[in-house]
């Protein structure tokens, strides 16, 4: 079965609606459904954010040396660390960063929009071209007001983007992937590729992403180093019947599904 196919499968299984973009770098061939398809971005906004401190730091904006100071105006429930941790306690922009990408902090997040406002890094997804990607507010705030929006095709360049290292500096982009790389939630893309070669126990793959969840939404953007080709999968959900917040949710398994078809058809 082709991997057409096979996601097409997936998705009429599947509850709700998948969006899925995929670039692969190596070839240039690239695989779309629904990719233009408006999704809540969840989590996934926490991409572009990251772009747009890297840039403001490239720019001389601020440093990512700078420290930002922990205020109650910004905590926030849901993931993350810094909610449960006294105000006043200062971190670097770089630690903050990291913290919003490695345990997807929203307090760490709306610490950054401080720094960056939405308002900002919209202005850079324009710039760079990518339709259809934008924040609206911070978490938890203003909830009149959605989060934002995304669209797979349009998360899947800005990964591009960083993963070929041709926006900021080659060493951002580095720098940036080594955050991506080290997120905690492996559910989504990671869930049925191997992670070592059996023979060896070397890297097999290498994965950086940036994943985000609400009830009913599973999200995932990433850039998977493969044996046979490097390549961006973007992949969004949403109005899973499946509310429940657990590892077994439809929407994790629909999405690691698609997953393993674009291992198994360009990187295995």
């Amino acid at each position: 079965m082709d991997l057409t196919s096979r996601v097409e499968q997936i998705a009429q299984a599947f509850s709700g609606t998948l969006g899925i973009a995929a670039i692969n770098l190596t070839t240039g061939e690239e695989f779309r459904y629904q990719a233009d398809l408006s999704f809540y971005p969840a989590s996934t906004v926490k991409l572009p954010v990251l772009y747009e401190v890297f840039r403001g730091a490239l720019y001389g904006r601020w440093r990512l040396e700078d420290r930002l100071t922990l205020t109650p105006d910004n905590m926030v429930s849901g993931s993350g660390v810094l909610v449960d941790l006294t105000p006043g306690l200062t971190l670097t922009v770089r630690d903050v960063a990291t913290l919003m990408i490695v345990v997807s902090d929203n307090t760490a997040t709306n610490m950054l929009l401080d720094l960056c406002p939405p308002e900002r890094v919209n202005r850079s997804m324009a710039e760079l071209g990518i339709d259809g990607v934008r924040i609206y507010r911070k978490i938890g705030m203003n909830l009149d007001t959605p989060l934002g929006e995304a669209t797979p095709a349009g998360m899947a360049k800005l990964m591009a983007l960083i993963a070929q290292r041709q926006v900021l500096t080659p060493y951002a982009c580095s720098q940036m992937l080594d955050i991506l790389e080290r997120q905690k939630y492996k559910e989504l893309t990671n869930r049925y590729i191997p992670e070592t070669d059996a023979e060896d126990e070397e890297p097999a793959v290498r994965i950086a992403s940036k994943s985000g969840w609400v009830r009913g939404v599973r999200n995932d953007v990433a850039v998977i180093w493969a044996p046979r080709s490097t390549y961006v999968l973007s992949m969004f959900s949403k109005d899973c019947r499946d509310r429940r917040y657990y590892h077994d949710n439809e929407g994790s398994v629909a999405l690691a599904r698609v997953s393993q078809a674009v291992y198994e058809a360009w990187g295995r």
